[in-house]
């Protein structure tokens, strides 16, 4: 699982980061001490679990909390035993840790964000979007790639081009994992990756730039033998 850490206390982050480095359902790591850069991370990737502080000083977790995709599993930290007993209440919470917490707590969180996981990321086969007039079936194996057009995007296959109404940060929300956004104008379904060279990817004939913010994500996606 890709994990983000967001919280004030540098000593909370470091220990969370400890307890990931032990947890092998943890993969990868991302720490910060701001609400407001958390939530730049959570619009610019895509995570599976992130623990986030409820008591942040320049944007609260509550106020973080329907910014983050409904197939991410969220862990709330908090200090406020009350709070805890009610978290449930709150939609894409899965678990609450209570500070001063240890690893055999913070372990039984990582498995109720895996359950949730599970139970969320059943990925569909289709999707419907708005192609002018009417709705238009897309099946996703067959998408080769989606590029940003103003506002819209085309979303290109090996046999059609359609041009919908959206924004790719709306899109990459609805695809399912095997799509990863590689640059600020670029989706693609990484199954149809054929080769990827020098801040570059080509996908059949296209040429398709990878951004140095997107490439970390991108090869911990794909399958490296070396």
């Amino acid at each position: 699982m890709k994990c983000l850490i967001v919280d004030d206390d540098q000593l909370i982050c470091d220990l969370l980061e400890h307890f990931c480095s032990k947890a092998d359902e943890i993969g990868s790591v991302t720490t910060t001490n701001s609400g407001f850069e958390s939530v730049n991370l959570i619009n610019q990737n895509t995570f599976d679990v992130i623990f986030l502080d409820y008591n942040l000083p320049d944007i609260t977790g509550k106020e973080i909390l329907p910014l983050v995709p409904d197939a991410t599993a969220v862990v709330m930290i908090t200090s406020n035993k009350e709070f805890a007993a009610t978290a449930y209440n709150y939609d894409k919470i899965v678990d609450y840790l209570v500070k001063p917490f240890d690893f055999t707590r913070f372990f039984r969180s990582v498995q109720q964000a895996q359950k949730f996981l599970s139970e969320t990321h059943k990925d569909p086969d289709h999707l419907f979007v708005r192609d002018g007039t009417k709705l238009t079936k897309i099946q996703l194996s067959q998408i080769l790639y989606c590029k940003s057009e103003a506002n819209y995007v085309a979303i290109v296959s090996s046999s059609r081009r359609v041009l919908t109404l959206m924004t790719l940060k709306d899109l990459v929300r609805k695809l399912p994992r095997n799509f990863q956004r590689v640059h600020r104008s670029y989706i693609v379904n990484i199954g149809k990756v054929d080769s990827i060279e020098g801040g570059a990817l080509r996908v059949g004939q296209q040429k398709i730039p990878v951004s140095s913010s997107y490439e970390k994500e991108l090869l911990e996606k794909i399958n490296l033998l070396n």
